[in-house]
């Protein structure tokens, strides 16, 4: 096959598995990370990129020079919780530049490079279908990166996909832990049981959740069709999200949510 394809955080667990189905089905790989990742093969290329820095680009931008890509697969992300009424500006634009911002760069340093029949595929989520309580700034973000991906698209032309992964076991619930720390705070008094609960959740699905190997095969699919759709929900739930958002007054699901939030905080 040959065609090249530029995978920004492909060290996540997700990412990885994508980028194995590449090498195995003939793609050449330019991998992009924060950190060095200890992986060879032949037709893998790696690079460091940090989504939050410009300089970092620039740099990525000079070694990339003169290369065209089949696709740009974006990996990139993080999650910040809290309740809403206490939760810090710089928190907020922690939460954007990375999942937003970062798509945002990647379409404005690379798209230029993208094969005329190309397409981006970005790791989105279930969120994206509405506000989870108390992750409010993670679903913005990824229903702004879909909304952003989206006008592109219809802007130039170009192919895109949004893979929108349910509860997936990977270490982002252990590390979204640790980056929420100060977060977590604004848990106390009322919000007490459900923050409990929302950390005995994220270590739940760290070990118990849908495994990473059908994300990546849903993006590898997204890879080799050649029309492919533009939204791909993965997981149970992320398909029920679907349903409720296409089929579901607003007012209802509030109505369904606000219940299941007062059984979590009184029960």
């Amino acid at each position: 096959m040959n065609k090249n394809v530029l995978v920004i955080a492909g060290s996540s667990q997700i990412g990885f598995e994508a980028v194995k189905l590449m090498l195995d089905g003939g793609f050449k790989v330019y991998f992009t990370s924060r950190s060095d990742v200890d992986f060879k093969h032949e037709n893998l290329f790696k690079y460091k990129l940090d989504v939050c820095s410009l300089n970092s680009f620039e740099e990525l931008k000079e070694s990339l020079k003169g290369i065209n890509f089949y696709a740009i697969v974006n990996n990139a992300g993080c999650v910040v919780a809290s309740p809403v009424e206490f939760l810090d500006e710089n928190e907020l634009k922690r939460q954007l530049d990375v999942n937003l911002f970062g798509l945002l760069r990647i379409i404005k340093y690379f798209s230029g490079q993208l094969d005329d029949n190309g397409r981006i595929i970005n790791i989105s989520s279930m969120a994206s279908y509405g506000v989870y309580p108390f992750l409010s700034p993670y679903c913005l973000s990824k229903a702004a990166s879909d909304i952003l991906l989206r006008a592109y698209s219809n802007e130039r032309g170009t192919k895109y996909v949004s893979v929108r992964p349910g509860a997936i076991r990977t270490k982002f619930w252990t590390q979204s832990i640790e980056q929420n720390k100060e977060n977590f705070k604004n848990f106390s008094g009322k919000y007490e049981k459900i923050g409990l609960y929302m950390l005995e959740n994220a270590k739940k699905n760290s070990c118990q959740a849908l495994e990473p190997f059908f994300v990546g095969k849903a993006v590898y699919k997204a890879l080799c069709s050649k029309n492919p759709k533009p939204v791909i929900n993965v997981g149970f739930d992320a398909h029920i999200c679907a349903f409720v958002a296409k089929f579901l007054s607003e007012s209802l699901v509030n109505k369904i949510v606000r219940s299941t939030l007062k059984l979590k905080l009184h029960g």
